[in-house]
């Protein structure tokens, strides 16, 4: 069953000679609990896709559909609404609170939303991402292996439906990289949720069970088209 479909999905820079063409009437469809890895040089227009998909910009032209409804006709607070009751993000950069501890950090996207933490919940997350001595601690006293955990708990914390990860071993060691991924892909498939990863870094696709590629604005290869 689908979750995110696109139909002529278009995001144009600028006019004329100068125009550019981030994304170029891309159709996609991705299925509920699929994990899809994104891949493709600086520039080809794959982060674009994903703030498109994530309700974070709005489109030229085209529809998008998450979960049935066209986002693409949202206005800012609605997309803002569906942002924080269905998807969360992890980012290359943490974007951590310095001065909360990491549970505090974890719960901030459920108390933003108005509402109560679900303490089961957030210390199951907590247990299943190895932070369980770690959740006194500000971000300042964990690794960076440790932050990113941290922050996969933030986006998990509000039981969104589509997880976005942007590149989120670009500041890790290999190491440490590829063991985000596969916590990524355990706690989705655990949660039953959709997990859409961009990277430049074939290593780190490899984990996904699709890969899409994306050159000039323009889906080029899919490892398993889902329609």
């Amino acid at each position: 069953m689908e979750i995110i479909k696109t139909s002529k999905l278009c995001k144009y820079y600028g006019e004329g000679e100068k125009q550019v063409k981030a994304t170029d009437e891309i159709d996609l469809t991705i299925n509920k609990g699929e994990f899809v890895a994104i891949v493709g040089a600086s520039g080809s227009g794959k982060s674009t896709l994903l703030h498109l998909l994530g309700c974070l910009d709005k489109p030229t032209s085209g529809d998008i559909f998450i979960d049935g409804e066209n986002i693409a006709k949202y206005n800012d607070e609605a997309l803002a609404m569906t942002r924080r009751r269905k998807i969360g993000f992890v980012f290359q950069q943490y974007n951590l609170i310095p001065v909360l501890t990491v549970r505090e950090n974890i719960e901030m996207p459920v108390l933003l939303d108005g509402k109560k933490p679900d303490k089961e919940y957030i210390d199951d997350l907590i247990e299943m991402l190895g932070l369980t001595k770690r959740q006194k601690h500000l971000p300042n006293q964990l690794s960076g292996g440790q932050q990113q955990r941290v922050s996969i708990a933030r986006a998990l914390a509000n039981k969104p439906a589509i997880i976005f990860a942007d590149e989120p071993t670009g500041n890790l060691d290999r190491k440490n990289g590829l063991e985000v991924v596969e916590t990524l892909k355990a706690s989705a498939k655990k949660y039953q949720q959709t997990l859409v990863l961009i990277t430049h870094e074939m290593s780190v696709a490899s984990a996904a069970d699709r890969v899409i590629e994306i050159s000039d604005g323009k889906i080029v290869s899919d490892s398993g088209n889902a329609e």
